[in-house]
Order: C-alpha cells, then sequence, then structure tokens
C-alpha cells in the first residue's frame, strides 16, 4: 500500500466509538467498533513526525499542550500526563538529566554513589523538591490549556529507579556484597514512589497509573534476583497504590517475562503490557485467564524501520495471537514508539486495527480479521 492510498483508505474509515466508550463496553461484554488499541508513549515519536523539536517537546509549555491536543484531534487518544518516566524520581533526588535531541534523555552522574547519602531519600519531601514542584505546576497549567481531557500518572518500577540513582555494575555488585543497603534503598524508593502517588491523587485527582520497569525483566535479574529485590518491592508499591487511589496500576516490563508472568498475577496486576519478544498466544495458555494483555507490535523493527504493509501485517499478527485472551486484550506496541518512526506508519497502525479488529469482543476474534 502507498501513502497516498493508505490516506484514501483511512479518509473512508468510520469511527464509531472514543477510547473511553470502546474500553467501556469492551470490558462489559459487548461489540466494539473496533479493538481497543493504542501506542505506547507515542508523545514524542509524534511531536517529531509532525515537525516539532523534541527539546521543544520538553521545555515548551507550548507545543506539548499544541501536541497533547493534536494527538487527541486526529486519534482520540490522550491525556495530560504527570509521569516520571524511567528515571524521574532519580533526577528529583539528584542524579544528573541529560537532554537527547533525538532519542530518550539519559542519565549523566548518579547521585547515589555512596549509601551513605541514603538520607537524601529519607528526607524526600514533596512539597519542598523543586523539581517536583515545577512538574506539579506544569501539570496543572497544560490541565488549564486542555479543559476536559484526563490525566494520567506513572513511575519506573523500583529496582529501575534504583539504576538511575546508583550505576548499575554497583546495584549488581550490591545484590551479592551489599544487599541490606540495597534493600533499604528499595524500601525507600517504594516510600518516595508512594509520596508522589498521593501528591497526584489528592492535588490532581489521577487514578490511572503505571509502572514501567525494564530492569525487572529475566534477561537481567533472572528468576533468583527478581524474588528478592523487585518482585517484593514492586508488590508493595502496587498494593500502595490501591491502598492510596483505589483503582489497579498497570504495568510494563521490556525484555523477557514468561518465567514470572503467574508471579505477577499472584502480586494482584490485572494487566501486563508484553514486550515484543515474547508470545502473546503463551501468555493466554500461562496467564490470559487472570491478566488483560497489551501489545505487541514491534516498535523499531517494524513501526520505525517496516513499510506502511510491514505495519498492516504486524498488527494482524498481533490481533491473531492476542485478541482472544479470555480476560481482555488491547492491540499497542511492545514498547514505546521511537523517535523516527514516519507518520505514515503510526498512521498505519490506526487504520489496521479499525479495519481488522473491527466487530471486536471479549475473548473473541474481531470480525474484521475474517477478511
Amino acid at each position: 500500500m502507498t501513502k497516498d492510498e493508505l490516506y484514501r483508505a483511512i479518509a473512508e474509515q468510520k469511527v464509531e466509538m472514543t477510547p473511553d466508550e470502546r474500553m467501556k463496553a469492551y470490558m462489559a461484554g459487548e461489540e466494539t467498533d473496533c479493538i481497543p488499541h493504542r501506542l505506547l508513549s507515542a508523545e514524542d515519536a509524534l511531536g517529531v513526525a509532525w515537525g516539532y523539536a523534541k527539546r521543544e517537546m520538553y521545555e515548551n509549555l507550548d507545543v506539548r499542550a499544541e501536541v497533547l491536543r493534536k494527538k487527541q484531534e486526529l486519534y482520540g487518544d490522550s491525556t495530560v500526563p504527570f509521569k516520571l518516566g524511567l528515571r524521574g524520581m532519580a533526577i528529583a533526588l539528584g542524579s544528573e538529566e541529560i537532554v537527547s535531541d533525538f532519542g530518550e534523555n539519559y542519565i549523566g552522574k548518579r547521585f547515589l554513589d555512596d549509601y551513605g547519602k541514603l538520607h537524601i531519600l529519607e528526607e524526600f519531601d514533596m512539597k519542598r523538591n523543586a523539581w517536583m514542584q515545577k512538574k506539579i505546576a506544569s501539570t496543572k497549567e497544560l490541565q488549564k490549556r486542555l479543559p476536559g481531557m484526563k490525566l494520567s500518572g506513572g513511575m519506573a518500577g523500583p529496582i529501575t529507579t534504583v539504576i538511575a540513582m546508583r550505576p548499575i555494575e554497583q546495584v549488581l555488585r550490591d545484590m551479592r556484597k551489599n544487599p541490606e543497603n540495597l534493600h533499604r534503598t528499595l524500601e525507600l524508593v517504594v516510600e518516595c514512589n508512594l509520596k508522589y502517588v498521593r501528591t497526584g491523587f489528592e492535588e490532581l485527582g489521577i487514578t490511572s497509573w503505571s509502572i514501567s520497569d525494564p530492569v525487572t525483566t529475566t534477561d537481567i535479574l533472572g528468576k533468583k534476583y527478581f524474588y528478592e529485590f523487585s518482585g517484593p518491592y514492586l508488590k508493595t508499591l502496587r498494593e500502595g497504590i490501591v491502598r492510596i487511589t483505589g483503582k489497579q496500576p498497570t504495568i510494563h516490563i521490556c525484555g523477557r517475562t514468561k518465567s514470572i508472568w503467574t508471579d505477577l498475577a499472584d502480586m494482584g496486576f490485572y494487566m501486563l503490557s508484553l514486550d515484543n519478544c515474547e508470545s502473546m498466544s503463551e501468555f493466554q495458555q500461562i496467564a490470559g485467564d487472570r491478566m488483560f494483555l497489551t501489545g505487541n507490535v514491534k516498535p523499531v523493527d517494524v513501526m520505525r524501520n517496516g513499510t506502511i504493509d510491514d505495519v498492516i501485517e504486524e498488527v494482524k499478527h498481533s490481533i491473531r495471537t492476542g485478541a482472544e485472551n479470555p480476560k481482555g486484550f488491547m492491540l499497542n506496541t511492545g514498547c514505546q514508539v521511537p523517535i523516527g518512526t514516519p507518520l505514515e506508519n503510526m498512521d498505519a497502525f490506526f487504520y489496521a486495527a479499525r479495519k481488522y479488529g473491527a466487530g471486536a469482543r471479549l475473548g473473541k476474534m474481531p470480525k474484521g480479521m475474517e477478511e
């Protein structure tokens, strides 16, 4: 399919439901216009594709508001983010942030080079932390500029947050040689994140929260260290979010997670965002009766580097392998949509979701796949 053919086909499509209406009907067991779908963390990729510089979106509220407004107008899907990403808590506490014009921002010097600095976490106060106060103020300003748009919150998992505070080689060594201090750090990270959640809930009314935890992948930790240094703190964080907001958070873990799917379900997580390296068919057999599934179109190989036809075929594959999940399924990318993804590929994702996901129902293959 050429770009012109794609946009002619998109112009002929009719979208009958908003994302909220679609999800509500879908979870009630009703037939929907198409499968629930979204692109994971696509604001930066969309903004760059629309001609904005990455630094503009990060530093200029006018540009950020325009990107969010345009995303909602074109795709019906946007929220005002009150999210820390993978590094926000570490930056608020003292790690150095390097702003990238071409990809994800990253950490320069990490502040927790000495466990004698744990008092920084112990003394963390949302009201006295300048970085957090600036974030709260900018979120409130975006909320004013985008009336009616919902807010969402998010953070990194505890072990991923620690990696942004302390060099990973030191953290991995601490697991064997200094576990007491590492455990104390993880406890404090959970406390800091729950202070952040409480502020988001009480000051901004946010009940929709997500956790991203790439370091928890078994590619890095393995099951032994997952059970000791990640699982218990993820569970405490999830329980704290539920206690504060009354709502369940979602979780995304990059990389391989198959061996801990049942553990995540046992912790109480109701939704898992699955990386494209894992099989959604296998997920259904292992945990599909306990967890909602979202995934897992390839973000780099297909979304950024593929053709329009590659995107369409990958969407069909994801629907084919995920749509019958008993607890429900949302079509999504396997990880964040990378900067440099062509706009036509993102539009092809939405086009294919509506076409081949048409006539969706919880736990059933959409009627659109009959074609």
